[in-house]
Parts: C-alpha cells; structure tokens; sequence
C-alpha cells in the first residue's frame, strides 16, 4: 500500500484504536502519530510498528461496476442522483474522502485535528 493509502486507513481508524487500545500499544500509536504530525514518520512505518495490517493494492475493476452485458434502465427511468457532498483530507496527504454522517456532520481528520474540507463540485453516489 503506498503512503496516501496508508495515511487514510489510519486516518479513519484512529477514533477506534484510541478507544480500544491501552498501554504500551496505545503509546506507540501515539508515538507515531506525533512523529506524522512532525513529518518525521511515514503511515506506512506507524502501521507497520503497531501491528496494522494495510490491504495490499490491487489494481483492476471498481467494485460494483456493471458488467458489459448488463441492462440499463429506459431513459428517464433511472433513479434520480442527488448531490452529495465529498469531503476530504484538509491538507491533500491522504485519499481519504467522506459525507456528513448521519446528524449531518462533517467528518474530520483525526490525525491533525482539523475538519475534512469540502470537494469543490462534489456530487456523487454516497461517497
């Protein structure tokens, strides 16, 4: 997984590692996202020290993609895109991108403490 990968995955498990996680282990964490904030540190190496498994990458087909011989909806038929918004890292370093949650709020960046910002232009299929 490259950095970009690997800095969002760990972006968005933050919140949980920090509520499930103690000791020694939470230390490190800590550690290392200190060491992210300083630059000193990549995402990849903080993931690798505390024992989190990033998926390798896998280049092919999106997920979910309609296969060539699948039928299309009768124009008009198709149902409605509604805009939703796309947030994501306020500092361009991660692949992160979210929607509001469901109280509609915006999703924030964990690792520098700061809220996602919004994708100019933004409209999409949840995400």
């Amino acid at each position: 997984m490259d950095e970009r990968s690997a800095l969002g995955e760990l972006c968005g498990l933050l919140p949980d590692l920090r509520n499930r996680w103690s000791g020694a282990r939470l230390a490190l964490l800590e550690e290392g996202i200190d060491g992210l904030r300083t630059g000193t540190v990549s995402a990849v190496e903080v993931c690798a020290r505390v024992g989190i498994p990033l998926p390798p990458v896998t280049r092919g087909t999106l997920p979910g993609a309609p296969s060539p011989n699948a039928y299309s909806p009768l124009p008009g038929l198709e149902p409605p895109r509604i805009p939703v918004s796309t947030y994501t890292c306020p500092r361009r370093q991660c692949g992160r991108r979210e929607g509001r949650d469901a109280d509609g709020r915006i999703p924030a960046c964990v690792l520098f403490e700061e809220p996602l910002r919004l994708r100019p232009g933004a409209t999409g299929d949840g995400g």
